[in-house]
């Protein structure tokens, strides 16, 4: 059974519960508490994810030369501090993201606006330019999820009142997220957004073999 690793991270503002989405995507939940704790600066955590191959379309069922039905993935979730004041540090994070996660608390006012700049330091890569002269793009959009988390009660309707996604978000997926009220299936969209970025891989690495393969016929 083959396996490989993916990194994503989770990032948003501070107070918006990236901590706690983490550990529910992990297999944990923290004990409830009404004291918040930082993330300061960064915590790593892993978990694991398995991939059934029949699901996928035909060329992509032999993942690694042989006939295995399952893939694991080993999945680094980067829970990152919201605090500005380790952002000397945030390059070294971006490097090599094969997803993002953005999370905000919608419950506070303009908190989806602030995902402008963690788009923009982490999705959008602002020291290269690709060939149209535009920022290169870092994690395309097809492997971030946006997260508005809800840590209490909602002051709308289920699945009302989310607010539009700054510009640079208007593509992403949204989902409304909660451990204690309701909530759309994040584990799920999760589960998939790691198949997402694995057959990106997949494409990636084939693209790179027929270009070789092409170069030595020329």
């Amino acid at each position: 059974m083959s396996k490989e690793t993916v990194k994503v991270l989770v990032v948003g503002p501070s107070k918006s519960g990236k901590t706690t989405v983490t550990n529910f995507l992990c297999g944990t939940r923290e004990t409830p508490t009404s004291k918040y704790y930082e993330t300061n600066p960064l915590r790593i955590v892993e978990t694991e994810i398995e991939l059934d191959t029949t699901s996928l379309s035909d060329r992509r069922v032999v993942f690694a030369g042989g006939d295995a039905k399952t893939k694991r993935v080993v999945v680094q979730i980067w829970d990152l501090g919201g605090s500005s004041k380790h952002q000397a540090g945030w390059p070294a994070v971006a490097n090599k993201a094969d997803g993002i996660i953005f999370v905000f608390n919608p419950e506070v006012k303009n908190g989806e606006k602030e995902l402008s700049l963690w788009h923009k330091t982490f999705a959008v890569n602002q020291s290269e330019l690709d060939a149209a002269g535009n920022f290169a793009i870092r994690v395309p959009d097809k492997q971030c999820l946006v997260f508005a988390h809800h840590s209490s009660p909602p002051a709308n309707a289920a699945g009302t009142g989310l607010p539009a996604m700054p510009k640079g978000l208007e593509k992403i997926k949204v989902l409304e997220t909660s451990l204690d009220y309701h909530s759309d299936n994040f584990k799920a969209a999760f589960d998939k957004l790691v198949e997402t970025i694995v057959l990106a891989r997949m494409d990636a690495e084939e693209d790179e073999v027929l270009q070789r393969e092409g170069k030595m016929n020329l």
